[in-house]
Parts: structure tokens; C-alpha cells; sequence
């Protein structure tokens, strides 16, 4: 079985090479067997107002490939560059990480891409938030 199954609940939204759609009263499965196609979920869309992070703007700008809203030929060479920037921050924790991702872009696997960064946007909140403790200052003790 080949292509992209997702598994939908029921009513849930998704969007298929830039046109929404919606399941129906049923949890369904959809194989999606053309490779070109461009599909996102919406429960897994990232909303503009929590675009607020490294990882996060590059799954932004992957899911407005998705939908059409960012054209490939502005777009690829700013993300490339981006997962570059990226793989260096990562490179400690785990080197492969950005370079899945660029792998994953550069084979237009827009939705694997979005998928895997999930995970990635979860080791970078955690990064951050170490960060922001780290600048806390430190209690006197009396």
C-alpha cells in the first residue's frame, strides 16, 4: 500500500492540494496515492499568533506551502537556509535532526516534514525553556 494514509475522525477538516475538505459522520482513512499531492491536517495547523520560534516559522512556512499560500521558488531557499542555521543549534542533542528535515523539504514530503517537526518543535520548547531558567535570577538565601 503505497502513498500518505491518514486517519481522520469524524468531521474533521483537511486540507488536500489547497482545497478543504471534511470527513464525514464516520472515523474514515484516506490513502492519498499521488505523491505530489499537498496535504494538511488541520488539527495539526499552526495558527499565526503562536509562530514564535525558530522551528516553529519553519513549519509555518511549510504548512503555507501546503496551502498554497507561499509559492516554492520564494520560499525553498529561505527554509534551506533556515534548517542550516538550525542543524547547528541541534547539532549537540542530535546532528540528523535539521538535516531530516531539509532531506524531507528538498523531496517536497511537505507533510512528513511538518510530522517530524512536531517532535522538533517539542525538544526546542524545552531548550527554551531552559534558557529562560536559566536567566532567572537566583534566589539570596538569608
Amino acid at each position: 500500500m503505497s502513498g500518505l494514509v491518514i486517519a481522520l475522525s469524524p468531521g474533521e477538516k483537511f486540507i488536500v492540494n489547497g482545497a478543504l475538505l471534511e470527513n464525514g459522520e464516520k472515523h474514515a482513512r484516506i490513502r492519498i496515492k499521488d505523491s505530489d499531492a499537498r496535504v494538511l491536517r488541520c488539527a495539526d495547523a499552526l495558527h499565526p499568533d503562536d509562530v514564535n520560534s525558530p522551528v516553529k516559522r519553519v513549519y509555518y512556512a511549510i504548512q503555507l506551502l501546503i496551502t498554497g499560500d507561499l509559492k516554492e521558488e520564494e520560499t525553498l531557499p529561505a527554509l534551506y537556509l533556515e534548517c542550516d542555521a538550525l542543524a547547528h543549534v541541534f547539532a549537540n542533542i542530535s546532528p540528523q535532526l535539521m538535516p531530516t528535515v531539509r532531506d524531507m523539504i528538498e523531496n517536497k514530503r511537505f507533510y512528513s516534514a511538518l510530522c517530524f517537526l512536531k517532535q522538533v518543535i517539542i525538544v526546542e520548547t524545552n531548550l527554551l525553556s531552559l534558557n529562560n531558567d536559566l536567566e532567572k535570577p537566583i534566589a539570596r538565601v538569608a
